[in-house]
């Protein structure tokens, strides 16, 4: 929807009331030139979504709807914080592009869709051209550290030979969800087993290096990928089980490495942070010390992404068709 359509505030409807979308809640409430007008999670029908999200402000007079239509009527554009495959968000999205509403979404399949739903990319992109309509999946990671800012620091690079993104995530100081998707507790082969079934590991890594190789303007001939349990002495974690993962996602072309991305997320993880390697002219090697919050991140990101979104052309799009800024 372009700002043409729109009045001065920006009518914002969020499906899916988790830990980060009670989150996203409280920051559009929060924001200026943002103003909530409907919530859907079926699983908090009825109850008012000001208590739900624990504004601390009392009811906010907004009842939960079990029904995405209902969430969505009369609003410029829909935060979905639900669902993590394409395949999982593409009804939402067919609901939003019948009522004219754009999509944000921190499914991480969505990030880019193309590189392993290529056939749901298309038709996602064909009904938000058909509704006029723009949508995009974003977040921390994939969304910001491991792609778009990898991306921003080589835009000072007259020359790119090579991307290499280090990321190490304490996960006892996330939120539950991620502790068990890493793993934390397991026996090695229960976490083998876990990863084996797709139950383990963190999604859209292998999505944040295909999209640092189209925004550097190469193709990969092939994306490997290793998923390997981190085994080690941690608070809370009992001998010989598993801590968290250490994940890569690496692009090659001609046979040459273009980029890597080395993700650490454990509980207890040693020095966490978040580092950006470019070999090139000039180098650089950037470090964000302690790492970029991961839930505080994606919050940011997806509301940061609301006015570029907004001002789209229709159509599916990726990090890569986004403005810095908020």
């Amino acid at each position: 929807m372009t700002a043409e359509k729109r009045g001065p505030l920006v009518r914002v409807a969020i499906v899916g009331l988790g830990a980060i979308g009670r989150e996203v809640l409280r920051a559009v409430c929060a924001r200026p030139g943002l103003l909530l007008t409907g919530v859907a999670d079926p699983a908090l029908a009825g109850r008012d979504a000001g208590e739900v999200a624990e504004l601390g402000t009392g009811p906010l007079g907004l009842i939960v709807a079990a029904s995405v239509l209902e969430a969505l009527a009369g609003a410029d554009v829909a935060l979905v914080l639900t669902g993590s495959g394409v395949a999982d968000v593409l009804p939402i999205v067919e609901a939003a592009a019948a009522q004219g509403v754009d999509v944000i979404s921190t499914c991480e399949d969505l990030a880019y869709a193309d590189l392993a739903t290529a056939d749901l990319a298309r038709r996602l992109d064909a009904c938000a051209r058909a509704g006029e309509i723009s949508v995009i999946g974003t977040g921390v990671n994939p969304g910001f550290v491991m792609d778009r800012l990898p991306l921003t620091l080589a835009a000072a690079c007259v020359r790119v030979d090579r991307v290499q993104v280090f990321r190490v995530v304490d996960a006892a100081k996330r939120r539950a969800p991620l502790r068990a998707k890493v793993g934390a507790g397991m026996t090695v082969e229960e976490f083998r087993a876990g990863v084996a079934a797709g139950r383990l590991g963190h999604r859209g890594l292998r999505e944040s290096c295909a999209l640092i190789g189209v925004g550097l303007g190469r193709v990969f001939d092939e994306i490997r990928s290793t998923i390997e349990p981190v085994v080690a002495e941690r608070p809370g974690i009992a001998p010989g089980r598993v801590a968290g993962l250490h994940q890569l996602a690496v692009g090659v072309r001609g046979g040459q490495e273009i980029v890597r991305l080395d993700l650490e997320m454990s509980v207890g993880a040693l020095d966490p942070h978040d580092r950006i390697v470019i070999e090139g002219d000039p180098p650089l090697d950037v470090l964000v010390r302690g790492g970029t919050q991961g839930d505080r991140g994606t919050v940011g990101a997806v509301l940061s992404a609301i006015p570029a979104v907004i001002a789209a052309p229709p159509g599916l799009k990726t990090i890569l068709d986004l403005t810095l800024g908020g």
